[in-house]
């Protein structure tokens, strides 16, 4: 049997929280994890502004993945909500997983559904657009963790994206 996955408590509500303020629509983020320990929430715009799918503007992509990578980090979790479903990956999510798999694993896939209440919190291990659901265990704060907003401003083709610390 696979490890459970351990997230803090505070995230784990902060991606609650994200959910029920983008009702409609589904909200999306990741969670990046750092060589000392140390975990960073992003929240993301959801650029489909749908109650049925999700897509990370490029530009806010394209600033996570450079942002992690030079600070030595990792992507760990990519999360989402379901307005009216389980928190089971849907077809849509499987075939986006398998677009994007690579020589490494797949960050762990983790929904939130809303049409559960409370709302139901779940993550995946997704593999060939297979999913495999794994125990989440609600842990303590890392040293030095935070969370934030991202905010896309400028041009189409020249975006700025900018971090707001949430507390």
């Amino acid at each position: 049997m696979a490890e459970p996955v351990t997230l803090p408590r505070e995230f784990i509500d902060q991606m609650v929280a994200h959910s029920r303020e983008d009702v409609p629509n589904e909200c999306c983020g990741v969670i990046a994890r750092f060589a000392e320990g140390r975990l960073k929430l992003y929240r993301a715009t959801n650029a489909e502004a749908s109650s049925y799918r999700f897509s990370i503007p490029p530009g806010e992509l394209h600033y996570l993945y450079r942002t992690i990578e030079e600070d030595g980090g990792e992507v760990l979790v990519v999360y989402h909500s379901h307005t009216m479903s389980e928190a089971r990956p849907s077809p849509t999510d499987a075939n986006f997983s398998r677009m994007l798999e690579g020589p490494d694993d797949w960050p762990y896939w983790l929904l939130v559904s809303l049409a559960e209440d409370p709302p139901s919190v779940r993550i995946w291990q997704m593999s060939d657009g297979e999913a495999s659901e794994l125990e989440l265990v609600a842990g303590d704060l890392p040293a030095d963790s935070s969370m934030v907003q991202l905010a896309t401003s400028g041009e189409e083709r020249k975006p700025v994206v900018s971090e707001t610390a949430i507390t």
